[in-house]
């Protein structure tokens, strides 16, 4: 190789290898978190407390599956946590209403489902940008489904589905084994199935893909509708630890389910990312806020540690991605 070319080709290894230690970039950080967090508070590393964090995080876990697909193709959700609560409140209604838990679940999650696919058909087809499109899905679902439940908590709904965040298998609860063999299914789907690989080229560079023989569009409008999809069972499992659900339940959640993706090292960009990362993020954040809490932290100081973490996620990935033009220049 002649020293001219050799540089470029040294440097352009180098930026791949970087990216893809920003994939498991937060697990050391996650590690260190809980250290030090472990010895600032008391009982952080209990069963129990550790139970309760798993517990409270896997509402969001499984929301930023959904997340993580739409990031990949190079957009973004707001509206993930008005979904969470539209599908909530079907559930719900449709539970209370007849007493079918089961009839009350396909509500929630078809509701889901379909407001993702009308979003990403928007998205998709009338070429909108993701950002302009998903805010005003995040008023629209909200705004219906207060209208559609006069403004009340939809509850209560039966025992059987409350015990489901409560308890389960070893202790754990259910709700939590069901993010962890969702993380496993979406895992596979995304690097063992043809869609998982569309997805991915979609967000790296959409025109070599479509002239790669790859349905954008459709690629893009299933990401949004597995997203609504994904947000729904969310809102489920809220539903279920809630006891009930009301419209605007899931937007306080929005922060984190993005911030978690962000976190766990998926490019805003899109083309890069990966589940296993945005578990690590769900879980950083998850001891975050627990242990904030151990330690006494007003609401209003655990918003701002919390977004500057997310703040340093995305500095570093638009720094990375600044490093990989510039080894392509040269």
């Amino acid at each position: 190789m002649e020293p001219s070319t050799a540089r470029p080709a040294r440097l352009s290894h180098r930026i791949r290898h970087l990216g893809w230690l920003a994939d498991l970039a937060m697990l050391p950080a996650l590690i260190l978190l809980i250290v030090v967090l472990s010895a600032m508070t008391d009982g952080l590393l209990t069963s129990s407390n550790l139970i309760n964090v798993l517990s409270q995080s896997a509402v969001v876990a499984i929301a930023a599956i959904g997340a993580t697909f739409v990031i990949l193709t190079g957009g973004i959700d707001l509206s993930t946590g008005s979904v969470i609560g539209a599908g909530g409140v079907a559930g719900a209604w449709v539970i209370t209403s007849t007493g079918s838990v089961p009839g009350g679940i396909a509500a929630g999650l078809l509701t889901g489902t379909v407001i993702g696919l009308v979003v990403g058909v928007v998205v998709a087809r009338l070429n909108v940008v993701p950002f302009a499109v998903t805010l005003a899905a995040l008023y629209l679902v909200s705004g219906g489904t207060t209208l559609l439940s006069h403004g009340r908590t939809i509850g209560p709904v039966p025992d059987g589905l409350i015990t489901f965040s409560i308890d389960g298998p070893g202790g754990i609860p259910a709700a939590v084994w069901l993010a962890v063999v969702l993380y496993v299914l979406a895992q596979i789907a995304l690097t063992r199935t043809a869609w998982g690989r569309r997805l991915t080229h979609v967000g790296a560079n959409p025109e070599v893909a479509r002239i790669a023989g790859v349905n954008v569009a459709r690629t893009t409008m299933s990401a949004y509708a597995i997203a609504g999809l994904f947000s729904a069972i969310a809102g489920i499992v809220l539903t279920s630890g809630l006891a009930g659900a009301g419209a605007s339940m899931g937007s306080p959640l929005l922060l984190n389910i993005v911030g978690a993706v962000v976190l766990g090292g998926t490019s805003l960009a899109g083309g890069r990312g990966s589940l296993l990362s945005t578990g690590i993020g769900v879980l950083f954040l998850g001891f975050l806020s627990n242990g904030m809490s151990l330690l006494g932290l007003q609401s209003f100081d655990q918003q701002i540690v919390t977004g500057a973490f997310i703040f340093l996620a995305a500095a570093a990935d638009g720094l990375l991605r600044w490093l990989r033009r510039r080894s392509h220049r040269v």
